[in-house]
């Protein structure tokens, strides 16, 4: 196997290296999700209510899709050099696993589709249209979540820049493909799907190829083998835990806006959804610092697992410098571009108003949650989360029932993101004190053999 080598040369230029890649990919998906809203934005109000309203219920799958490539990201960083047969083992554990949980989730959530529409009393002349389009979007995450578990497999062996190529290449597709389907054809949310479930079959099929042609797929019997599975109990229950609390929390963010008409619903989901697409960078560096850490486990590159957060996590401030006063800057010539409905537009524009420069601390600590959740502290990281959502859930309720405005939601949102940058320090020296002062008991990690939240993970077939 080869590809990157992390355990040697500039951390910088392998922060850069892997993360560029990575991040083109983000934005460019990024893109996809504007454009998707600007063609919704331009047909009508109630398609623009419907796809607010799915924001929420999108984190179900995107709960299933984080969990299954940050597990493969590590379990394949942790066991590269064991070979081609070891991987296609572990490449079948994984993509099984993440199959029949992007069915089963899916299946509940369709099954649920009533009861969602009830607790957001949506009208019933639009019932039909919310419950297709969850049933769609949800059918068309299944191949999606195979196509990003296939994705961070080719990451984790160090080849992040095929796996970018692809993203890109299949999110222009699916670019091109909602155009079609929403413009020239007319039709409106069904376009998204089928663009959907065209764009990340074709992805998963490229990254398999790719695995073909690399060989680092070959054939061998495939048997079940329960440590395979270990990363994914470790890594991925507290990944897709932490986002179905972020289902759960804008669940109720929605309730909170719903109060104040179907207008300021579909300006903030616009809102909301651009904040969603800002901190996508930060999440990639999280990821790209997780993999040099894997990397360097070993007792003599440890000093360089504490350096690669340290400089990630300077990168990530760099970077969110410039976005949150760029969105801030251009939020109304941003949400003109993307809404024609003046009441939701006039409301996108004052929630990015109101949060946006708050994403200067939200961005980089998403680059810590997801280093700390690629480096064994998934709990620590889930329970940061659930203490954020709480705060705003209940400051948000109670303010926004007090007073009758729903500003005063959006700047409790802006007040717990500047008070993160609280929880950094602390992070920091964790790290410090972990990676770069204290040995390993023995003086080293053996070859093959890693500890994932203290306990022992075996990289042996």
């Amino acid at each position: 196997m080869q590809g990157l080598d992390y355990t040697s040369g500039s951390v910088n230029r392998l922060l850069i290296r892997t993360a560029i890649p990575m991040l083109l990919a983000s934005l460019v998906n990024v893109t996809t999700q504007l454009v998707n809203v600007f063609f919704m934005g331009h047909t009508s109000q109630t398609v623009l209510y419907v796809l607010s309203l799915y924001i929420p219920i999108s984190f179900v799958m995107i709960a299933i899709v984080e969990a299954t490539q940050l597990s493969v990201q590590v379990a394949v960083s942790r066991s590269r050099a064991e070979g081609s047969p070891y991987f296609t083992q572990l490449f079948a554990h994984m993509m099984g696993s993440a199959g029949v949980l992007a069915i089963v989730m899916g299946g509940l959530v369709m099954l649920l589709s009533p009861l969602l529409s009830w607790f957001y009393a949506v009208p019933s002349d639009v019932r039909p249209l919310f419950a297709f389009y969850v049933a769609g979007m949800m059918a068309a995450g299944v191949p999606a979540v195979l196509a990003a578990a296939s994705g961070a497999a080719l990451r984790g062996l160090g080849r992040a820049q095929a796996a970018s190529w692809n993203a890109v290449g299949t999110a222009l597709l699916n670019i091109l493909l909602v155009y079609w389907f929403v413009s020239v054809v007319g039709f409106d949310l069904k376009g998204i799907i089928y663009a959907n479930l065209i764009s990340s079959t074709l992805s998963l099929l490229i990254s398999v190829l790719i695995l073909f042609v690399r060989k680092e797929l070959v054939a061998v019997r495939l048997a079940f083998v329960q440590r395979h599975l270990i990363a994914l109990r470790q890594v991925g229950i507290p990944v897709f835990i932490s986002y179905c609390l972020i289902f759960v929390s804008t669940f109720f963010f929605n309730k909170i806006v719903s109060h104040f008409g179907e207008g300021v619903v579909a300006g903030f989901g616009v809102g909301y959804r651009i904040q969603t697409m800002a901190i996508l960078p930060g999440i990639v560096i999280g990821s790209a610092i997780g993999i040099l850490i894997n990397h360097n486990l070993q007792q003599a590159h440890r000093p360089r697992a504490y350096e690669s957060y340290r400089r990630g996590l300077m990168q990530s401030f760099i970077i969110y410098a410039v976005i949150s006063v760029v969105i801030w800057i251009w939020r109304e010539p941003l949400t003109a571009l993307l809404i024609a409905d003046p009441v939701s537009r006039t409301e996108a524009a004052r929630y990015l108003a109101i949060v946006a420069l708050s994403y200067l601390t939200m961005g980089p600590m998403m680059t810590t949650l997801l280093t700390m959740e690629q480096s064994g502290r998934g709990y620590q990281a889930l329970l940061l989360n659930a203490v954020y959502f709480l705060l705003i859930i209940t400051a948000g309720w109670v303010l926004t029932r007090v007073f009758n405005q729903v500003v005063y939601f959006y700047s409790v949102i802006t007040s717990v993101n500047a008070a993160s940058l609280f929880c950094l320090i602390p992070v920091l020296r964790m790290f410090k004190r972990e990676y770069a002062e204290q040995p390993v008991p023995g003086g080293s990690v053996l070859e093959g053999q890693e500890v994932i939240d203290g306990q022992s993970y075996s990289t042996q077939s």
